[in-house]
């Protein structure tokens, strides 16, 4: 009996061993696979910090431009346009002329000889119908930004020229800013209404209707300038070295220096930086009414030098640079980037990375609706957007 039993007892041991040595084993094994899903992680998460690094870097690269370019769009006709529209005083007619004489107000003496541009689609229905065109809908992909009639058909180019329209005192070619027809058919006065009824005479009353309109052009376009101005060299400096690239780069890895942070993808993009030019005016000529009482006595021509007056020429619209154009052109197909990255050491001392080089890429565009991707100028149009694809 004692036999038997020890008999099922090492027939009981042997089966344990048969469980018991493939299980350790196996052991090891199971270690193994929890260390490779580990490190796989850690390969795949740095994977995905890496691209949405590139991703999130190219955007905010790409949304300084698209932000600059529609800022300049902005004030290359609609900002100025909607604060012109305010001067809307209606001028009086001059005597015998009354009833033949259209309607018009101080906005129109501008836009007559090109100082202003109008949003259409009233470009038909002469000066008056300028303020009175509707406003774009939102949806609209072209505002219509023109000139009256030919009166700046030189600056209506992607290369715009001079665009002079008269001559002062000296016979040397300047901008005519009031119109001198108008000036002479409305009370475009110079004196102001006291000054008028006291019958007194000069041109330099800073009270009257020409003056007060004069020095709000001044100011409209002399903000204009200045934002144009401040915007671009926001821009400038915000791009120069692709820095906010490079931080934005940065602050979504943490392993590399800031300085050398994507700077594969940064030598790609730094070939994208576009560029302006502004159109300025110097000489000009105004032409308003000499007036005493109620009686129109003629015309008044003022020649004006910007340079001399306030200092600096003043500010038009602004237009890209033809290398400019031909990268927008590249853009809106799309810039590839591509990346490469460190790895992350492993508990297994392989070099991976000198093994399968990895890298991270994308595709980012930046587009108007237009087919030349051009929106700045001459038909600005304030819709730029930027796209991050594969």
């Amino acid at each position: 009996m004692d036999k038997l039993k020890r008999i099922f007892l090492a027939q009981l041991h042997n089966h344990r061993a048969q469980i018991l040595l493939p299980a350790v084993m196996l052991a090891p094994i199971f270690i193994l696979v929890v260390y490779l899903l580990f490190e796989t992680a850690k390969l795949s998460q740095t994977k995905v910090r890496q691209q949405f690094a590139l991703d999130n870097s190219a955007y905010s690269q790409m949304s300084t431009s698209s932000t600059y370019l529609n800022v300049v769009a902005m004030i290359n006709g609609p900002s100025p346009y909607r604060a012109m529209r305010m001067m809307n005083t209606e001028l009086k007619v001059k005597k015998g002329e009354a009833e033949n004489a259209e309607p018009l107000t101080v906005f129109d003496i501008f836009y007559k000889v090109g100082a202003v541009p109008s949003i259409g689609p009233n470009y038909g229905l002469g000066p008056k119908g300028a303020i009175s065109n509707p406003r774009p809908a939102p949806e609209s992909n072209d505002w219509g930004i023109r000139y009256y009639g030919d009166s700046r058909k030189n600056w209506m180019k992607e290369d715009p020229t001079d665009a002079f329209n008269g001559k002062d005192k000296n016979g040397k070619n300047a901008y005519i800013i009031t119109d001198k027809e108008m000036a002479d058919t409305y009370f475009f006065n110079i004196l102001s209404e006291e000054e008028a009824q006291k019958g007194g005479s000069g041109v330099n009353s800073k009270n009257s209707l020409a003056a007060k309109a004069i020095s709000d052009y001044f100011q409209i376009y002399s903000w204009t300038g200045q934002t144009y101005a401040a915007q671009t060299y926001i821009y400038n400096d915000t791009v120069r070295n692709n820095r906010m690239f490079r931080q934005s780069y940065f602050l979504n890895t943490h392993d590399c220096k800031e300085s050398e942070c994507g700077k594969q993808a940064a030598a790609i993009l730094k070939h994208f930086t576009l560029k302006t030019k502004p159109m300025e005016i110097d000489d000009t000529m105004f032409h308003v009414t000499v007036n005493k009482g109620n009686l129109h006595y003629g015309i008044y021509e003022m020649p004006i030098n910007m340079t001399e007056t306030v200092e600096s020429k003043l500010f038009q619209f602004a237009y890209l640079t033809p290398e400019s154009r031909s990268r927008l052109q590249k853009m809106a197909r799309g810039v590839v980037l591509k990346q490469g990255y460190k790895l992350p050491e492993n508990r297994f001392n392989i070099n991976l990375a000198q093994r399968y080089k990895p890298f991270v890429r994308n595709t980012v565009y930046l587009t108007c609706p237009r087919s030349n991707n051009n929106c700045v100028w001459p038909n600005p149009l304030p819709k730029y957007s930027v796209r991050v694809g594969v």
